[in-house]
């Protein structure tokens, strides 16, 4: 336009007083006419190349439909092409591919081509990005910390990532302690936390264990540590025979029986008198 300009300038002090009027108005005409070729050029010129938006949209769109019904808390977002990046734009539909033996992972590579009259083909990277309700510390714990309800928020966190597992259950984290100091925000995982040992090598607790419809009780010796829910071996002092049961209290362990099999000897070990024992078949 400033070429234009100076044409028109120079037109108007060049020629006679009559004729600026006319001069001037061709010279705008000729500057029009410029601009709008200028302006259909330059939109020939980006309709010719294959905006790279487009392309990320049909990567994006092939890794939700290989996902499926499981989508239901997994977004997906292409990384972004150069947009020097010149690709004929295709006459045909763009196809979307993937390598021979590729899987759907957090980084998952997708190919886009074109079979139009220009053809050509493209990859690039989809991130696959999976949400759920995780557990985190509402404020920072030290190491060795015995969790509580309170020490526990819930929020909607990015998994995509945590290979390792969480928490989403906050019962089953109470009464569990600490590995290292814990910061406030942070995702609880597996690793993180240890339970809490309830029985102690060595200790006396109580047996219990349900046997051809018959409840029975006795005192026992736990062989090894164990926390809640936990299986450990103990001992039954009445009889001296060694089986599995699971921690149920601090001092209560509820030992697994097999149809048919029995919990106590005909022979006992110590005097029955140490052993709260129901009437039982089985104790003649």
């Amino acid at each position: 336009m400033s070429g234009c300009a100076s044409t028109i300038v120079g037109n108007l002090t060049a020629l006679a007083e009559g004729r600026h009027e006319i001069d001037a108005r061709r010279g705008a005409n000729v500057c029009a006419v410029l601009l709008l070729s200028l302006l259909a050029g330059a939109a020939t010129a980006s309709q010719q190349w294959q905006p790279t938006d487009s392309i990320a949209a049909v990567a994006e769109a092939y890794v939700m439909k290989k996902i499926g019904p499981k989508a239901e808390r997994t977004s997906v977002r292409a990384g972004a092409l150069d947009p020097r990046h010149r690709l004929a734009l295709c006459s045909q539909e763009l196809e979307p591919f993937m390598r021979r033996g590729a899987r759907i992972e957090v980084r998952t590579i997708v190919g886009v081509r074109c079979s139009g009259e220009k053809p050509w083909k493209v990859y690039l990277p989809v991130e696959v990005i999976v949400t759920d309700k995780v557990l985190v510390a509402s404020r920072t714990l030290p190491r060795g910390h015995l969790l509580t309800a309170e020490d526990l928020v819930v929020e909607e966190r990015d998994v995509s990532r945590l290979l390792s597992g969480y928490h989403s259950d906050v019962n089953k984290l109470v009464g569990q302690r600490l590995k290292s100091q814990l910061i406030a925000g942070r995702i609880l995982t597996p690793a993180l936390v240890q339970a809490d040992i309830a029985v102690k090598r060595g200790q006396t607790v109580t047996l219990t264990a349900e046997t051809g419809g018959i409840s029975i009780k006795m005192s026992g010796k736990a062989l090894m540590d164990g926390a809640i829910d936990q299986r450990i071996r103990v001992e039954n002092t009445n009889s001296g025979r060694v089986v599995e049961g699971i921690v149920r209290s601090r001092e209560h362990v509820e030992v697994l029986v097999a149809a048919g099999q029995q919990f106590i000897h005909a022979k006992p070990k110590v005097s029955p008198s140490v052993a709260d024992i129901r009437p039982s078949n089985n104790d003649r």
